[in-house]
């Protein structure tokens, strides 16, 4: 019934519903709607019976209600309300399922009762299917709000009611019930349809109105996880200067409690440094400027970010505050450190070699390992000072640490003493320069590994012997101190005993970096360890071209005669080239640099060359093994020792007799060396 036809003539409608059962035939007036439902109704059902309501039994009608608890939640108030506002008038209010089965009636009791009788109960179906034409059948069928009064029901024992229903749906267009009225037909108004059709679009924007504020509570809660979770600070301020949120982290960086903090303006919890304060006046950005913010007396050292929150409306920018990122200074260092604080895997184990010379190294560097004060390392060029610098290092508890390498020779004259101490970030945006940490604060923690120390400048020198004697650096253009804690380890091929006398360099500062000295001896100090060195150099090289390579035993012969004036540097150039030059996989003299090829030619002793006594021996055991092809037993007789003790000295010495039993006889040349 469409509220255009009140007042209703209630004979003139029963005569229809007559007609139309008696004959087939609907009057034109008819509400479409209502008419279209008879003709569907027609072909199943008989008017005159009852109609059969399926009911739900009390269980399953408890499971139901249940299962849509949140609905009949949310439609409870509405209905009340809507009793409130017809109290007394013979109405009750109805909510039902989107399948059209009756959860809750609310409303006068005596209608209550009339409605029991006709089957409008909770748990009971009044869908078309099941009740014929009535409201709340139609308003889920034809998805809109309508009203069926009197013999406009197609059941001739519901023309006493009038029933008014409107559709319910969620954000995503799926029905989920119906908001109905029902009263006696002598009571029926037009309000009717209205009101319950206001209310169902009121109950449909609060649950649209809740998804909302599910998904924004949902992305907050995922944004607050996120900023949370990410390692920097993050405040956000006001145009006022009001914090207005403060993760975790960055209370931790500043020391603050979130509680005591949020609401207030951030100069009430910390003392802001000038350019923050001037950025956030003159709503300027800046990137990774290094700030320190005063809390509790103590300066708490931050790399900063500071970006302006702004919208724009019709070209003009709105500043509504700013959003400050903070990242802890030791933090930013620990990462600066991993990237340029090189970890290599050297050890102890790495300095290659088993002559005595090398073994007293290895002790003093043990020695070095287990203490933190200076350690000074003396050696010509390419005898592998840095390598042994880093097995110290990396034996030692600063292991962890980061190791910094600076070689003092090759950084300017008139930039250096910046880069050892580092620069404090300048006014705001006076010249353009920001601050960074110097080599000091990059190596705190771990160890600084000095080259060419003979290089320093006499200003730097003294204030290097600062920071070794009080651990304390002031950067330039700074005016706060930064404790450091650095372990040097200092290189260099020079005499500084000779440069000390002659005023090139602090005796202060020479005594103060010398308290364990190591001396890397040449390699002619050590021929008994060339055999093994350019084992261990091989192996690097055939790693790097991809395909094993040897060495002859001539050419082994020549490299460990040659006096290496070059080193441990010059060997591996050698052996590199030699190895790349070779087709066959084996490095013969040929392959090998004039110089040591030279060798050949030479006589095989020298009025100005007298070997020593560990060259002479393992001469004489390569002697016995090329004439007696390998023998122990002959080797020892000829030699005038044991037999374990041959054996000692040939494993001390890594001569792998296979290769001498392999080889042809004693040539004219090895005969002559007798």
């Amino acid at each position: 019934m469409q509220p255009s036809r009140y007042p209703v003539d209630w004979n003139w409608l029963s005569t229809v519903w007559r007609q139309f059962v008696t004959t087939g035939v609907l009057d034109p007036s008819l509400d479409p709607i209502v008419a279209m439902s008879w003709q569907r109704c027609a072909l199943r059902y008989n008017p005159r019976a009852h109609a059969d309501l399926p009911a739900l039994s009390a269980v399953e009608l408890e499971d139901r209600r249940n299962k849509l608890a949140h609905l009949i939640a949310l439609v409870r108030p509405f209905m009340e309300d809507i009793h409130q506002l017809v109290e007394n008038t013979g109405y009750i209010v109805v909510l039902l399922d989107a399948s059209a089965c009756v959860l809750e009636i609310i409303g006068d009791a005596a209608m209550q009762e009339h409605a029991m009788t006709l089957g409008l109960r909770p748990g009971c179906y009044w869908s078309e299917g099941h009740a014929g034409t009535n409201a709340f059948g139609l308003a889920l069928y034809e998805r809109c709000p309508i009203q069926v009064a009197g013999a406009e029901h197609f059941f001739a024992q519901f023309h006493s009611l009038s029933t008014s229903a409107a559709p319910m749906y969620n954000w995503d267009g799926k029905p989920i019930g119906i908001l109905g009225m029902a009263c006696h037909v002598s009571v029926s108004h037009m309000s009717t349809l209205g009101m319950v059709h206001a209310t169902a679009r009121a109950i449909e924007h609060v649950l649209q109105a809740d998804k909302l504020f599910s998904e924004l509570n949902m992305q907050r809660t995922q944004l607050n996880a996120i900023v949370e979770a990410i390692s920097e600070g993050l405040i956000m301020c006001d145009r006022e200067g009001l914090v207005l949120y403060m993760n975790t982290r960055a209370a931790q960086i500043l020391d603050l409690k979130l509680e005591s903090v949020v609401g207030r303006p951030l100069s009430a919890a910390v003392e802001m440094p000038p350019i923050l304060v001037e950025a956030m006046h003159r709503h300027a950005s800046l990137i990774d400027a290094e700030v320190s913010f005063q809390v509790k007396g103590l300066h708490i050292g931050c790399l900063m970010s500071l970006f302006p929150l702004q919208w724009q409306i019709d070209e003009t920018k709105h500043i509504e505050g700013c959003i400050l990122m903070l990242r802890q200074i030791d933090q930013v260092r620990r990462l600066v450190q991993h990237m340029v604080g090189n970890r290599s895997s050297f050890t102890f184990a790495s300095i290659i070699g088993e002559s005595g010379v090398i073994h007293q190294v290895r002790r003093q560097a043990q020695a070095a390992a287990r203490s933190s004060v200076p350690v000074l390392i003396v050696g010509e060029s390419g005898v592998g000072k840095g390598v042994l610098a880093r097995a110290i290092h990396n034996e030692s508890a600063r292991a962890e640490g980061p190791f910094v390498t600076v070689n003092c020779r090759v950084l300017p004259r008139d930039m250096i003493v910046g880069d050892f101490l580092g620069y404090e970030t300048d006014t705001f945006l006076s010249n353009g320069r920001r601050g960074r940490p110097g080599k000091f604060e990059l190596a705190h923690g771990g160890t600084l590994h000095l080259e060419e120390i003979e290089a320093l400048p006499l200003e730097m020198q003294a204030a290097l012997l600062r920071v070794i004697e009080t651990g304390e650096v002031m950067r330039l253009g700074g005016w706060s101190i930064t404790h450091v804690d650095v372990r040097f380890i200092v290189t260099t091929s020079a005499n500084l005993e000779h440069l000390v006398l002659h005023g090139d360099f602090r005796a202060d500062l020479y005594y103060a970096l010398s308290r364990i000295s190591i001396r890397m001896p040449p390699l002619r100090d050590r021929p008994a360890d060339v055999p093994l060195l350019v084992r261990d150099a091989l192996k690097r090289i055939c790693r790097q071209i991809g395909r094993p390579v040897e060495v002859s035993y001539e050419a082994q012969q020549l490299l460990r005669t040659y006096h290496w004036p070059g080193n441990l540097r010059e060997m591996e150039s050698v052996l590199e080239r030699a190895a790349l030059l070779t087709d066959t996989g084996v490095i013969e003299a040929r392959h090998l640099p004039d110089a040591i090829r030279k060798r050949l030619t030479e006589p095989s002793s020298s009025p100005d060359h007298v070997p020593a006594l560990q060259e002479a021996e393992y001469d004489a055991i390569l002697r016995a093994a090329r004439a007696y092809r390998g023998n122990v037993t002959r080797m020892a007789h000829a030699l005038g020792i044991g037999r374990t003790t041959l054996w000692r000295k040939l494993k001390a010495a890594n001569i792998n007799l296979d290769d001498f039993k392999k080889s042809p006889l004693r040539t004219s040349r090895d005969s002559s060396l007798k």
